[in-house]
């Protein structure tokens, strides 16, 4: 296949990167997710195309990542959502994977599972986002008329697909069982969802496979779109870390705390 005559939304590249994945690591954000995370710290990336996007070819990719090549383990493929885009990513991951190079993605975890299997074989691991449990997750994430990001009074509830309640833990599970899953992160915030039952419910999942980390991120609100209407749902220290220790009694021992 000519990766000149693919093109994908590229966000930004960063050449070198440490925290997207083990080893130094050039992380690709591509454009686009079909989320809409009240506390996105990269709002700017959810519209499929913008303006700042620039339109690349998988050669120009290709090209970009194989100048950093001698001082990179891989490449992590993030966004946005790059699960969006499987189908163009899956030649361009098997080009740089015939280089040597490791691929990871860094995703919100409620892709078709089935759908984008050809990316998740050639895939060597999963940097894995939980975002809440239960029907507060309408409002946390999938109230895509809310573009302004607004965290409206009373945090109302917006009706989800019976399918997206259970596609993210039910996709974690699947990944797990492939050995594809690196670390599995919660961002912690108040209103939306009872993080202790979501922690069983990980922890269930995670026990067996002892080498992924979890991570449990305390929310802020700087670089979100309602900075102000965030900022009473932020844990404190204390209940950020209270959770943490929660996780501890459940077996999730491989464990870090950001506060």
């Amino acid at each position: 296949m000519n990766l000149a005559e693919i093109s994908l939304p590229l966000h930004r590249i960063i050449p070198f990167s440490n925290v997207e994945g083990r080893g130094n690591r050039c992380a690709v954000f591509l454009q686009g997710c079909k989320l809409n995370c009240l506390y996105c710290h990269n709002p700017e990336t959810i519209p499929r195309y913008t303006a700042e996007a620039k339109l690349v070819s998988l050669q120009y990719l290709f090209e970009q990542i194989m100048e950093a090549r001698p001082f990179i383990r891989g490449v992590t493929f993030s966004g946005g959502e790059p699960t969006l885009h499987h189908q163009k990513l899956l030649p361009l991951c098997q080009a740089l994977r015939a280089q040597g190079l490791s691929i990871y993605l860094d995703s919100s975890g409620f892709f078709e599972f089935d759908k984008i299997s050809p990316l998740i074989e050639v895939c060597d691991k999963f940097l894995f986002d939980l975002k809440g449990d239960g029907e507060g997750l309408g409002a946390l994430c999938f109230d895509r008329q809310n573009r302004a990001g607004r965290v409206l009074p009373n945090l109302p509830q917006r009706p989800l697909r019976p399918q997206n309640l259970t596609r993210n833990l039910h996709n974690l599970q699947q990944l797990l069982t492939l050995n594809k899953v690196e670390e599995v992160r919660l961002v912690l915030i108040n209103g939306f969802f009872d993080a202790e039952e979501l922690v069983k419910k990980t922890a269930q999942l995670l026990r067996p496979y002892p080498d992924v980390l979890f991570k449990l991120i305390r929310v802020h609100n700087q670089g979100t779109r309602d900075a102000a209407g965030l900022s009473p749902l932020i844990p404190s220290i204390e209940q950020t870390q209270a959770l943490g220790e929660f996780a501890r009694t459940q077996g999730l021992n491989n464990l870090s705390i950001i506060l």
